[in-house]
C-alpha cells in the first residue's frame, strides 16, 4: 500500500493515526496513553515504510483534534468523503503581502533561550526541543515566544516550559496571578512542577519544569530562568505589533454557527458546541495568546439524521487577527499543501500544531492580515473542510 500513496497522502496518514491514538486518553492512565503512542508509531512504521522514534509523536500548539460525541455514530455526510488515490493539481505557493509585525524575544528562536544541556541538568533526563511545525502569529503579534522541552525516550516522563512576552501585553493580574515555587502534579507525589516568573527588562517571562520529585527543584528552575534571563539581551527587546484598521475583530461563535449553512460541510445541522475563554489570572495558563485576546477558537457540532441514525462532526475553527505576519511559517511546514479556498489570497493544508501529540492537518487561510484556522474532525479528508473555510472567511470583518 506504500507504493501507491503519494509523501503527501502518507504524512497526512500519518497525522491522522497520530490523531486517533491520541484519543486513547483516560484519565490518569499515562500507561494507556503510552501505549496508544506506540501503537501509532507501529501503524505509522506499516504506512509510510520508514523508522519512526518516539518523537514523532511531539513533534506538532497543544490543540488536539476535537472528537465527536460518544452518543453519535460515525457520519456518512453525502456525498460520502474518500481518498483521492490520484494527486490534483496545487496551487503555486503565494506569499500575501503582510503589515510589519513585531518583534519577538531571542530572535524569534526557542533554540536561543535555552541550552539543551540546562534543560536536561534540571530534568535529569534526556529532552528534546518540541517546537511548533509553524506559527499560527498568535504569538508574534504580541511579541512574545512560547517554548516546550520534552523527554526524548520516555513518553512526557519530564517537560520544560518557557514563555516570554513584552510586559505591555501581560497585565497586573497575570503577572500577580502566576504562582511560582514547586508543587506536586501528581497524587502520590513523584512528580512536581517548578516555576520561576518575573519581569526581566522590560520582558515578561515564566519558566516552568515538570519531572520526578527528587530531580526536579526550584533551585534548577531558577537557574533556567537565570539562563533564559541573559540570552534575552543578547537580542532586539520584543515588542507587539501595530494593530491597524484591516486587523479582523474576534468572531461571535454562536452568529458564526448561525450563519452557516450545514450543507457546505455535508450535514443538515450545525449548532455551537465550545469556544474559547481568556481564562482567570490565577490559572496556569498554557500560553498568553487567549489570555492577551490575540486569537480565539470556536468549535461548531454538524450533525444529520436523528435518533439512532444520528451521525456528526466536530470542526474548530481558529482566528488570529493580524497573524499573516507567521503566514510563510505554514507553507514552509513539512508536508504543507497548497490550496485554493474562495476570498483568500492564500491557503495552505498544514500540519497538525500539538507539540505533546499528534494532531490532525488543519487549513490555514488569509486575507494577507489575519488567519483563519479549520481543523475539521480527524475521521475526515482535511480536503472536504475548503468549502467550509470559504464560508467561515467571508463572515469575517474588522
Amino acid at each position: 500500500m506504500n507504493d501507491d500513496l503519494t509523501p503527501h497522502e502518507q504524512a497526512e496518514m500519518r497525522d491522522l493515526v497520530l490523531a486517533g491514538a491520541q484519543r486513547i486518553r483516560p484519565a490518569g492512565k499515562r500507561q494507556v496513553r503510552i501505549a496508544a503512542g506506540a501503537i501509532a508509531l507501529v501503524l505509522i512504521g506499516v504506512v509510510s515504510g520508514g523508522a519512526i522514534t518516539t518523537a514523532a509523536l511531539l513533534g506538532s500548539d497543544a490543540r488536539p483534534a476535537p472528537a465527536p460525541t460518544t452518543s453519535e455514530t460515525l457520519p456518512t455526510p453525502s456525498p460520502s468523503p474518500t481518498r483521492e488515490t490520484t494527486p490534483t493539481p496545487t496551487p503555486t505557493p503565494t506569499t500575501p503581502a503582510v503589515s510589519a509585525g513585531g518583534v519577538t524575544p531571542f530572535g524569534g528562536e526557542c533554540a536561543n533561550a535555552l541550552d539543551e544541556a540546562s534543560v536536561e541538568a534540571v530534568a535529569k533526563i534526556d529532552m528534546m526541543l518540541s517546537d511548533y511545525r509553524w506559527k499560527t502569529g498568535a504569538n508574534e503579534v504580541l511579541g512574545g515566544i512560547d517554548c516546550v522541552w520534552v523527554s526524548d525516550g520516555v513518553y512526557l516522563a519530564a517537560t520544560a516550559h518557557l514563555m516570554a512576552y513584552p510586559e505591555a501585553v501581560v497585565d497586573d493580574a497575570l503577572q500577580a496571578g502566576t504562582a511560582t515555587g514547586c508543587a506536586p502534579v501528581t497524587e502520590d507525589g513523584t512528580q512536581v512542577e517548578c516555576t520561576e516568573a518575573g519581569v526581566v527588562s522590560g520582558t515578561w517571562m515564566v519558566v516552568r519544569a515538570t519531572g520526578q520529585t527528587d530531580s526536579v527543584t526550584a533551585v534548577g528552575v531558577a537557574g533556567l530562568f537565570a539562563e533564559a534571563s541573559r540570552g534575552l539581551t543578547d537580542h532586539p527587546a520584543p515588542s507587539p505589533a501595530a494593530r491597524t484598521a484591516e486587523w479582523w475583530a474576534l468572531p461571535d461563535c454562536a452568529a458564526i454557527a448561525a450563519s452557516i449553512d450545514p450543507a457546505v460541510y455535508g450535514f443538515e445541522r450545525v449548532a455551537l458546541l465550545a469556544q474559547s475563554s481568556r481564562g482567570e489570572p490565577t490559572e496556569r495558563l498554557e500560553g498568553v495568546a487567549l489570555y492577551a485576546r490575540a486569537a480565539s477558537w470556536c468549535e461548531l457540532h454538524f450533525t444529520s439524521g436523528s435518533g439512532d441514525t444520528t451521525s456528526g462532526e466536530v470542526v474548530r475553527i481558529d482566528v488570529v487577527p493580524g497573524g499573516a505576519i507567521a503566514f510563510q511559517t505554514a507553507l514552509d511546514a513539512t508536508d504543507a499543501q497548497p490550496v485554493t479556498v474562495d476570498g483568500a489570497e492564500a491557503a495552505v493544508i498544514a500540519p497538525g500544531l500539538d507539540r505533546y501529540e499528534g494532531s490532525g492537518s488543519v487549513v490555514v487561510a488569509t486575507d494577507g492580515v489575519n488567519v483563519l484556522m479549520v481543523t475539521p474532525d480527524f475521521i475526515r479528508s482535511t480536503t472536504d473542510a475548503l468549502p467550509l473555510t470559504a464560508a467561515v472567511l467571508a463572515l469575517m470583518h474588522p
